[in-house]
């Protein structure tokens, strides 16, 4: 696996291009304060002083247990602190007159812009186990709009449950996910499963299951396409007022007579025909949705798993398409099959072998806006407000990741597509603007967080391990020292200091501002 640089893209450490890893070479030792840093900014978002500390001296698999948690731990309940999420409002585009559609469509808008503020909150306040960076990985996976179809807008509730559902099942089974995202409420609306019947059967959902969401392209007929989606009719949302709801607000439900009833045959396994009989909720749930999805993943698991473990890799390793390292996926992936597809052991594969230690790895990742914006919070300790607005959701939505709107079904193409002449600077005017909140007397105490602060060369040497994933050069380091000294003589940094000089306050905020800029702290 290359290691390449983050403008130029050539590799700095051309002794690991060729050098072959093994997974099974298990990482044992405690954790050096620098490792914990990176398993922490790869399984969450930025560092945590506090964090750190609690996992430093863990080894891998005790920090990863810290960290993650184990598939029954309690999840985020959203229900605390959004009010609108049993609330249906009518179908803007229902014919309704143009005041009240907008009407509507505003209060759509504006629950949106709530959820999304509730999302980026909770990367910020999560504390173990966390659970947000894996959940964000699998919502870039099965992804769902507020806006599609050009006019159209997803209730935001919908978007919430989609959420929970993927959160509730971030370390769980993939093959249970697949199953409860079928029929989830968003992804039925989205991929239009809400108005496929027997007579005209939808096969969007049924060809993106395939090619996206499972096994890629390539590994499956349009004649498989064609019987899943007769497969998946009759299932329905109640996503506004006024439309049948038989249990709560936002249920999915069946509709018998939309189902198709006759025999299907996908992966040259067959289905056979069944009678109003068995033409019910639950039995056709169990006996047609869920045995598809089993089948899906009994006949194609080798691709499954390489496709699955693939998008897992380059999550929380290495996201350049041309530097995939297939002999690394191939173990990843016999892994996901002999754990009949759990996503925790291969996280734990991959979070406790050498090579996800490796100089070939740390550093290496470009961060996404949300662990470029969270993740500066996280490291000062500080939301990003400006008076009482907070300025999370902009400051990502500019940096070109809107949460819960990919550009397509396709998700975000990611990797260098972070960075452009565009983003870069607004990387930069973000994290300046957030720097800028900050008053001396905070800026004091943040540096008071590091132990040995009165000692100049220790403190700066803690604050560049800190913010940088790699090692800096000595050129560099002593021109930080120069920026953060300025002009104190070292012998009189801890005087200086202790006495809240205003010398040493500018020194801090010209160090953080020089750290912020640099191309370098856009690395995880």
């Amino acid at each position: 696996m290359k290691r390449r640089d983050f403008l130029t893209f050539k590799s700095n450490s051309e002794n690991l291009l060729n050098t072959q890893f093994d997974l099974s070479d298990k990482k044992s030792e405690p954790l050096t304060k620098k490792e914990a840093m990176h398993l922490f900014g790869r399984i969450s978002f930025g560092n945590d002083i506090n964090v750190i500390n609690q996992i430093t001296g863990k080894t891998p698999d005790e920090a990863l247990l810290f960290l993650l948690g184990k598939k029954d731990d309690a999840i985020v309940d959203g229900y605390k602190s959004i009010s609108w999420l049993d609330t249906q409002e009518e179908d803007p585009l229902d014919g309704l007159p143009l005041d009240i559609r907008f009407e509507i469509e505003g209060k759509l808008s504006a629950r949106f812009r709530e959820l999304k503020d509730w999302w980026l909150q909770q990367m910020y306040v999560e504390n173990a186990p966390f659970q947000e960076k894996l959940t964000l990985f699998l919502s870039t996976v099965w992804c769902v709009e507020f806006t599609y179809d050009t006019l159209y807008l997803m209730p935001p509730p919908l978007l919430y449950r989609n959420n929970a559902k993927l959160r509730q099942h971030r370390i769980g089974n993939y093959k249970t996910i697949a199953k409860e995202m079928t029929l989830d409420g968003a992804m039925l609306l989205y991929q239009s499963l809400n108005y496929s019947t027997a007579k005209a059967p939808n096969e969007n959902y049924m060809r993106e299951l395939l090619e996206l969401f499972t096994m890629g392209i390539g590994n499956y007929t349009e004649g498989d396409i064609r019987e899943g989606a007769k497969v998946l009719t009759g299932w329905r949302i109640a996503a506004y007022k006024y439309q049948p709801a038989p249990n709560d607000p936002f249920n999915v439900y069946f509709s018998r007579n939309d189902h198709h009833k006759g025999a299907k045959r996908v992966f040259n396994v067959n289905f056979p025909a069944i009678d109003d009989t068995d033409n019910y909720e639950e039995k056709v749930k169990e006996n047609e949705v869920y045995r598809l999805i089993d089948v899906i993943f009994q006949e194609k698991s080798k691709e499954i798993a390489k496709f699955i473990c693939e998008k897992i890799y380059k999550f929380f390793v290495y996201s350049s398409p041309a530097d995939v390292d297939y002999d690394l996926i191939a173990q990843m992936a016999d892994t996901f099959i002999k754990n009949d597809f759990e996503l925790l052991p291969v996280y734990q594969q991959l979070f406790t072998s050498k090579f996800f230690y490796s100089e070939a790895v740390v550093g290496a990742q470009i961060k996404t806006p949300p662990e470029f914006i969270i993740g500066i919070q996280k490291m000062f300790g500080k939301e990003y407000k400006v008076g009482s607005t907070k300025k999370s959701r902009e400051a990502s939505e500019n940096l070109e990741m809107e949460l819960f709107d990919p550009p397509n079904v396709g998700s975000w193409s990611g990797y260098h597509s972070w960075i452009s002449t565009t983003t870069y600077p607004n990387r930069y005017k973000y994290a300046k603007d957030y720097l800028s909140i900050f008053t001396d007397k905070e800026i004091l105490d943040f540096g008071k967080k590091f132990s040995n602060y009165q000692d100049a060369n220790v403190l700066l040497s803690d604050l560049l391990t800190y913010f940088f994933p790699i090692t800096l050069s000595t050129e560099r380091i002593e021109r930080y020292k120069n920026v953060m000294l300025n002009e104190i003589p070292e012998t009189e940094w801890a005087n200086s200091y202790n006495s809240s000089s205003a010398k040493v306050v500018a020194g801090l905020r010209n160090l953080f501002n020089e750290i912020v800029l640099s191309p370098d702290f856009n690395l995880c």
